[in-house]
């Protein structure tokens, strides 16, 4: 359940407070002395903070969903590529970049968000945006939209997808 609340809350636009609950649950798992198992998504905590039946839950699934659909911003719309990144400085690491490979239109995407001047969510604006080194246009200034065509086009197995945040 904590899984589907961060998801609402990015879906609605609650960007800080889905992050809080995404990354407390992240280390929480992570913690195996506190949770006293394997690192992984139980299906609950009990109340001394024991994680629980690891093996029968769908949290899992719903993390990673949510990471690559909401926290990324990388989905699909009508069969098109649709990119809406709501990422929080701590996410671009010391580099200020995050980076992911997915597949997609049978094709393996690596995208890369490069945040150098750490600006927030809300205040950063899609600068610039390059599809194996070709500019695209940004939808919004938040979204870049790119057609099914645009990447089936491209004649390589992998393509690259880089995203200047501003």
């Amino acid at each position: 359940m904590v899984v589907m609340f961060a998801n609402a809350l990015y879906q609605r636009g609650f960007v800080e407070e889905g992050y809080e609950v995404f990354s407390s649950l992240y280390k929480m798992c992570m913690n195996a002395e506190t949770a006293r198992i394997y690192p992984g998504l139980p299906e609950y905590f009990n109340g001394e903070g024991r994680g629980m039946y690891h093996y029968l839950t769908g949290s899992a699934s719903w993390y990673l969903l949510t990471l690559v659909t909401q926290v990324l911003g990388i989905r699909g719309q009508w069969g098109d590529l649709f990119l809406a990144p709501k990422l929080v400085p701590e996410q671009f690491g010391k580099s200020g970049q995050i980076s992911v490979e997915i597949c997609f239109a049978g094709k393996r995407l690596k995208v890369t968000y490069l945040n150098r001047s750490r600006k927030p969510y809300g205040q950063y604006r899609i600068e610039s945006a390059l599809l194996q080194g070709r500019s695209l246009p940004a939808k919004d200034g938040q979204t870049l939209l790119i057609p099914r065509q645009t990447l089936t086009a491209v004649a390589a197995p992998a393509v690259d997808i880089t995203i200047a945040l501003a």
